[in-house]
């Protein structure tokens, strides 16, 4: 019996190390197994672009391209496309003009029912107006009085001159004083918001203040300093190994003010470090041109960017500029 649980558990040993193993196989041939890229630039009448990265031996291959003003790209894996961006867009699009066409039909039946809407109260409104004519009518026709009746009822309904004057400027006064506390009331709403307003204006400057005295002491902080200098110089090691390893190439170029092209070519020169001698630059004095051919081809690995992090993830200063930051968001 003790037998057998032992042989078990020597099975279960022997699986875990080989889950473990691979595990660990996995991790190193993602970290070693460099990540190549290539691309070509071509302009020729027509601006042309392609570009291909790949990894464990073109296992996974990522190729892109861009001729005659339409793109494509693809991912796939053991040459089996996986995913097709060129259909991604297709999709897009279909599925804008859809909604596109969906938001105009709406539009469109949206307005005629206004339209009818309108229509219908417009009806109604007439409607009412011919039937209260036509009461009216009933009415006059049913209970005639003459025009002397008339005259003396609105003569009835008149108050009397002297009514009305003291009416009148009792109602002219109570306006005046009304209108006079109503001013005296804005105005002192308009000072309280004044005064609440300067408060807020007040309370912003002191936050302000203090932010940029938080902040200048959090720039000039010794810690600050070393670490932007270290993250400065691990950004350049990883600036050098993404760098393409090859370069090849010709460029013409050429401007209508040959002052312009002067000023181009001396912005070119400053990359001479990068390609050298591998990329022939031609400036043309006379016209107005731009064609050429550029190659590049590189690659990287993955175990440089994860020790790079760890480098900084192990520097104390680089934490403390992360905390702070986080902190302030």
């Amino acid at each position: 019996m003790l037998h057998v649980f032992l042989l078990i558990l020597k099975i279960i040993g022997i699986i875990l190390a080989a889950l473990l193993g691979l595990l660990l196989l996995i991790l190193l041939v993602l970290l070693f197994v460099p990540i190549r890229y290539r691309g070509r630039l071509r302009r020729e009448g027509d601006f042309e672009a392609a570009a291909k990265v790949t990894w464990l031996l073109h296992m996974v291959s990522v190729p892109l391209s861009f001729r005659e003003g339409v793109f494509t790209g693809k991912i796939k894996v053991f040459g089996i496309t996986v995913k097709n961006f060129a259909e991604d867009e297709e999709e897009l699009k279909e599925t804008a003009e859809e909604l596109f066409q969906d938001t105009e039909e709406a539009a469109v039946e949206g307005g005629k029912q206004i339209l009818k809407a309108e229509e219908e109260e417009t009806a109604d409104k007439e409607e009412t107006k011919k039937s209260s004519s036509e009461q009216n009518g009933k009415d006059e026709m049913c209970l005639p009085m003459r025009k002397e009746d008339t005259d003396r009822l609105r003569e009835d309904k008149k108050p009397p001159d002297s009514a009305r004057k003291r009416d009148s400027l009792a109602v002219r006064i109570w306006k005046k004083i009304k209108a006079f506390f109503l001013k005296i009331f804005g105005i002192w709403e308009k000072i309280r918001n004044l005064k609440y307003t300067f408060r807020r204006f007040c309370v912003k400057i002191r936050k302000g203040v203090q932010k940029y005295r938080d902040t200048k002491e959090f720039l000039m902080d010794e810690r600050t300093k070393k670490a932007f200098s270290h993250c400065m110089e691990e950004g350049k090691l990883l600036l050098a190994r993404l760098l393409p390893k090859k370069i090849q190439g010709e460029l013409r170029f050429g401007m209508e003010d040959p002052a312009l092209t002067g000023e181009i070519l001396g912005g070119i020169s400053i990359f001479y470090p990068v390609f050298k001698d591998n990329v022939k630059v031609y400036p043309d004095f006379e016209q107005s041109i731009l064609e050429g051919e550029l190659f590049v081809k590189g690659g990287f690995r993955l175990v440089t960017a994860a020790l790079i992090l760890w480098r900084l993830w192990r520097d104390k200063n680089v934490l403390y500029v992360y905390h702070k930051l986080r902190g302030r968001e």
